[in-house]
């Protein structure tokens, strides 16, 4: 196991221990190297070259990048399959998902992400899903005795850094970007599909025609880019600015009723959030830090980062810690947890109803929703579980 790239508050490696010790749970000896930080040193890697592994894992990797001094693929002389963990859309990662590697496998959380990545990265040996697991706080708190605020866990980019990111397009890329990112800003219903369909549909009708082959031509013409993966990679900046602008706009319309509520995350304190006297505001904080922070909460928040069929890991931590937990996640990711009534659902237009949707509930269908979710989690969205999973795949791509 390799970590080689370290997410928001320091879940990369959360995630990781967490699949090693159910590694080790299970009797897998495990090797683990983390290089953290961009100047990282990885001449470590050259030690294990020629050794056999059943196979090498990293989260959102770094290792397709790296070559040795002939130019040659590190991991193309590593005896052992590698696995992508892709956590984020996989138009971020779209430099390191185009290398010629051998037996390079990605795992994407989403449905669509692991389909758009089937269909533009066919140097891939193969792509699953397996949405990350969640997990329990070291406390565990009763649920009568919790707080009764909302609880949003996140963070927030300011709006001005984002845009002129996005205008920086005009000089880094080309005016024609430029323009198409604006475009899809506005044209996005990211409710209803995700941006790589967004992105086609307007491209189709850009070039008028509904040929792939039009569009790709079009594409090398206008953008002066190799194909709609790598355009597409262009537009991580209007992914971060949608992701951002509706956590905004759903926590005002929270606020706006009055109902208490405390957003943990970065960013906040500086926008118009903070004047509003019953939220709270607190840093962001490490994500055991966090896990304890959900289990002192009776209501778990979760706003869909634009994952069309996906459950993202703060609804699965908020199941292993009984949250009532409400989310604009897809009811059709999981049959079970809408079957089971795990979850309350909203849409972003119907938000300021969420203090009222709770009220109607009494302090026993709290409980009990908050167990059916633990149940749900316990059977399919634990680390135990994911793991199950995760060595099934890799003894099938061996």
């Amino acid at each position: 196991m390799a970590g080689t790239r370290e997410l928001c508050y320091f879940s990369g490696s959360f995630f990781l221990n967490r699949i090693q010790e159910e590694a080790e749970k299970n009797g897998i000896e495990t090797v683990r190297l983390d290089f953290p930080g961009e100047e990282a040193d990885f001449s470590a890697l050259s030690e294990q070259i020629g050794k056999p592994y059943d196979a090498i894992l990293d989260i959102n990797s770094r290792l397709p990048y790296l070559v040795d001094e002939k130019g040659e693929r590190i991991l193309n002389l590593m005896d052992a399959p590698f696995f992508n963990y892709i956590v984020d859309h996989p138009l971020y990662h779209h430099p390191g998902l185009v290398f010629p590697i051998r037996r390079y496998h990605a795992i994407g959380i989403d449905r669509q992400h692991c389909a758009y990545m089937k269909k533009y990265y066919p140097n891939l040996s193969g792509v699953e899903l397996l949405p990350l697991g969640g997990s329990k706080a070291l406390a565990h708190i009763p649920f009568r005795e919790r707080k009764d605020e909302i609880l949003f866990m996140g963070t927030y980019i300011m709006d001005d850094k984002l845009e002129h990111r996005i205008m920086g397009l005009r000089n880094q890329l080309n005016n024609a970007t430029y323009q198409l990112a604006l475009d899809v800003y506005d044209l996005w219903d990211d409710e209803k599909e995700g941006m790589e369909d967004c992105v086609l549909g307007l491209l189709k009708r850009y070039a008028e025609s509904d040929r792939e082959s039009d569009v790709e031509e079009y594409i090398a013409d206008v953008y002066e880019m190799s194909g709609f993966p790598e355009l597409l990679n262009a537009m991580f900046l209007v992914d971060q600015k949608r992701r951002n602008a509706n956590r905004l706009e759903i926590l005002s319309r929270i606020a706006e009723t009055g109902s208490p509520m405390r957003v943990v995350g970065e960013g906040w304190r500086e926008t118009p959030l903070s004047r509003y006297p019953n939220v709270e505001i607190l840093d962001g904080c490490t994500m055991e830090r966090s896990l304890e922070i959900m289990a002192m909460h009776k209501f778990l928040l979760d706003i869909n980062p634009a994952f069309q069929c996906a459950m993202h890991d703060r609804v699965s931590s908020a199941f292993a810690n009984g949250c009532v937990t409400i989310s604009n996640m897809s009811r059709s990711f999981d049959e079970d947890i809408v079957k089971n009534k795990a979850l309350l659902f909203y849409k972003k237009r119907g938000a300021a109803g969420i203090p009222e949707m709770l009220s109607q509930m009494n302090m026993e269908e709290m409980e009990d929703m908050g167990e059916r979710a633990y149940k749900i989690w316990e059977d399919k969205y634990s680390f135990s579980a994911l793991f199950l999973k995760l060595r099934e795949i890799m003894e099938k791509r061996k």
